[in-house]
């Protein structure tokens, strides 16, 4: 699929053409999946981390710090673009600490399967696991201007490395904590890439800063009923 763009100012006029995989070839891509027996997955498919509407989480038992995201409807379009957006990203040579660390994407007994990593407690390095929507009830005022400056870094990173995050809100991060509270780390752990048919905002940075500034404008809108079901209301933040 190609895309013509013209652009005009008094100085100049150019053509820019892009060329994007079809919507077709994103949403089943066997070929850019790593073959694996199914005997060889299940054996490490562990117990149920959680389940949402479309997809399982599975703890990987040969590698405790990754797990599997399993849809439960065979071939999802969600699994497969993000699939094919943390190749996208690998390839491109974008890293983020604001990001799961992706291992790669396989076919399994009919399912995609998204290995990443896993965010949960590590006692041993000291680090233990929060998903934001439940961290903001008991955070101390401390804790919660932290919290603040890792969400304005984490804009700040997703706008300048064009970064695509489609459905932005509390429960789709985690922060990992200290013993003695302070954050260490704000991940994204969901909703990763651009669904549009024609994705412009994944290809073009112009269009990716567009979209993540009304996803940031409508995470800042839902992060505040987050902190009003929170009985955090009477809080102003500044992100």
């Amino acid at each position: 699929m190609y895309l013509l763009l013209f652009h005009s100012s008094l100085t100049e006029f150019s053509l820019i053409i892009y060329n994007f995989p079809s919507t077709d070839i994103i949403e089943f891509q066997k070929v850019r999946m790593t073959a694996v027996n199914e005997s060889d997955i299940s054996r490490l498919l562990g117990p149920v981390l959680a389940s949402g509407s479309e997809r399982v989480c599975v703890q990987n038992l040969e590698n405790p710090l990754s797990c599997f995201k399993i849809s439960k409807f065979g071939p999802s379009r969600q699994t497969a673009r993000e699939i094919e957006y943390f190749k996208f990203l690998k390839k491109r040579g974008v890293t983020s600490s604001f990001l799961p660390i992706f291992y790669d994407g396989y076919y399994y007994n009919g399912q995609l399967v998204i290995e990443q990593e896993l965010i949960k407690d590590q006692p041993e390095e000291d680090l233990f696991a929060f998903r934001v929507e439940e961290f903001v009830g008991h955070a101390t005022a401390t804790q919660l201007e932290e919290l603040q400056r890792y969400l304005r870094d984490l804009y700040k990173e997703l706008t300048s490395k064009n970064i695509i995050i489609c459905d932005l809100h509390a429960g789709n991060l985690m922060v990992y904590c200290d013993r003695e509270g302070r954050i260490k780390r704000l991940i994204v752990i969901d909703g990763f890439g651009s669904p549009e048919a024609i994705p412009l905002a994944k290809y073009i940075p112009f269009f990716g800063r567009r979209k993540m500034e009304r996803q940031w404008n409508k995470f800042k809108r839902t992060f505040v009923e987050t902190l009003k079901r929170r009985g955090k209301e009477s809080l102003e933040f500044n992100f």
